[in-house]
Order: structure tokens, then C-alpha cells, then sequence
């Protein structure tokens, strides 16, 4: 693994990380949506397909069903980390500014 270099730096936008975040929330409702939708459909393919096809059709539909929800989740809380993360970078920012001239009196 790489180190940066001494003189290397980042900025980051709070504001941008915001709209990342809620970006984010909006993706996982979707996925969620998504996900019902897709285990109404496999519950219904074993019986619209006969045999092994539909056994295996509904248990892809499944499976994919599975995925989409893992990754509902895992959006969801990446959103969420990503809000906290600005909420207490602001907050430190904003106690930091206000001690800033505070000397011992």
C-alpha cells in the first residue's frame, strides 16, 4: 500500500458529501422497492415454468432478491455514516472557530 507524499492533500465538501449521502438514501428505497417486487415475481416463476426451469428461475430470482437487499442496506448505512460523519465534522469545525482568539484571561 502506497503512503501520500508529504505535500499531499485533499479537500472535502461538506456540502458535497451531503448530496452524496442523500443520493445514496434515495438509491436504497429504491433498491428496497426493488427487492419486493422481485420476490413477488420468483415466488410466481416455479409455477409458471414446469420442472427445472422454473425451479431454477424463481431460485435466480431469489438469490437476486437477496442481493438487491444486501445492497439496500449497505447503501442505506453508507448514507447514514456519510451524515453523521459532515454532522459531527461541522460541529467540530464550528467549536474549533469559536475557541479560536480564546486565550487565558
Amino acid at each position: 500500500m502506497s503512503h501520500p507524499t508529504a505535500g499531499a492533500s485533499f479537500t472535502v465538501s461538506p456540502h458535497g458529501v451531503t448530496a452524496l449521502a442523500g443520493e445514496l438514501a434515495v438509491l436504497a428505497a429504491e433498491l428496497a422497492r426493488d427487492v419486493q417486487q422481485i420476490r413477488s415475481v420468483a415466488a410466481f416463476l416455479p409455477a409458471a415454468l414446469d420442472g427445472h426451469e422454473g425451479w431454477a428461475a424463481g431460485a435466480c430470482a431469489a438469490a437476486w432478491a437477496h442481493l438487491c437487499d444486501l445492497m439496500a442496506s449497505r447503501t442505506g448505512a453508507l448514507a447514514q455514516v456519510l451524515t453523521t460523519a459532515v454532522t459531527a465534522y461541522l460541529a467540530e469545525d464550528a467549536a474549533l472557530a469559536g475557541s479560536v482568539g480564546r486565550g487565558p484571561r
